[in-house]
């Protein structure tokens, strides 16, 4: 989440650049610079670099699920794409939201890591939230420009689209967990929700989603302590496991891994040869006209492919009667 400005900060910011006193240059030089950000030893990270790489890939599976769910939903064009996925504490996201917004509070739960009553939040930006709405009430989509608290209505219709975006997530995770999402509540003041520390350590993920010309955002805030149970498992399963395999044991993994695959069916098709023709040629086209090819017959003139992929190369005759490709060299 960007860094939220005081009134105060605004304020004199504004009188520094209408007195003249701000260096305008120096400002531009300041933010072309590389940022650094410094590391606090007293709150140490909690999500390591391939936990994150994980979450990228979970909710990049999910932002796709979701733009289609949305575009059937609403019938509008939808564009949903993963910003960001970082790691801050609670009390920096709870800063950043403002008095009158839409938290979900989602449940996450498994029994297979033993996880239950644990939360995640998910936050919805005005516009997309009130778009959203119009298109389901029958309109267009357009009236999002409002400024007010949301009706029992609109709550009631939002709670039934988050309790869709809760079965995607479930959807999205379920390649690497076994774990599934409820629609627990839906808040409109972020003072509400006390389930999470300030000083707790969240991973904040940061979807845009664009509704024909609207753009808005879809936050997700996921506490370390809901996920601790799961990152032990894929941790133990998978990270610590191709770190410490040995060369034998990755060779008998490859070996079962074609095994299963060996019975996979597969289509293979001969290509005598290509070539193009106008619309015109092709309406006059009767039987009897030949069509010349741009291969030329001989030793490894066919062309095998497995799929849609070129794989052989090959020489056209018979066998037992019936028309026969011999392979003469892979590609």
């Amino acid at each position: 989440m960007a860094e939220v400005l005081s009134q105060q900060q605004i304020d004199e910011l504004l009188g520094s650049l209408q007195s003249g006193n701000t260096d305008l240059t120096k400002i531009e030089e300041q933010t072309a610079a590389q940022k650094i950000k410094d590391y606090d030893f007293l709150s140490p990270k909690k999500f390591t670099r391939e936990q994150i790489r994980l979450l990228q890939s979970v909710f990049e599976n999910y932002s796709r699920m979701l733009s289609l769910y949305l575009s059937s939903q609403l019938r509008i064009s939808c564009q949903t794409e993963v910003l960001q996925v970082e790691e801050e504490e609670y009390r920096e996201f709870e800063n950043a939201l403002s008095d009158s917004v839409l938290v979900a509070v989602m449940g996450l739960h498994s029994d297979t890591y033993h996880v239950e009553d644990k939360q995640i939040l998910m936050e919805m930006s005005r516009p997309i939230s009130f778009s959203a709405l119009d298109k389901l009430l029958g309109g267009n989509g357009s009236g999002y420009l409002i400024n007010r608290d949301y009706t029992e209505i609109e709550i009631s219709l939002l709670t039934y689209l988050f309790k869709q975006f809760a079965n995607l997530l479930g959807d999205s995770w379920s390649n690497y967990f076994d774990i599934s999402f409820s629609m627990d509540s839906i808040e409109t003041n972020p003072q509400m929700v006390q389930s999470i520390q300030p000083d707790e350590s969240v991973a904040i993920v940061v979807l845009s989603i664009t509704l024909n010309e609207l753009q808005g955002n879809l936050n997700i805030c996921l506490p370390a302590s809901s996920l601790e149970e799961l990152f032990k498992s894929y941790d133990a399963k998978f990270v610590k496991a191709n770190k410490h395999d040995a060369p034998h044991e990755k060779q008998l993994k490859r070996e079962s891994i074609l095994k299963q695959l060996e019975g996979t069916p597969l289509t293979v098709s001969a290509i005598l040869g290509s070539t193009e023709v106008t619309l015109g040629e092709l309406l006059n086209l009767h039987p009897g006209d030949i069509i010349p090819l741009e291969s030329k017959v001989g030793p490894g003139s066919i062309t095998i492919n497995v799929e849609k992929l070129e794989w052989f190369k090959g020489t056209l005759g018979t066998l037992r009667k019936n028309y026969a490709v011999k392979v003469e060299k892979a590609l």
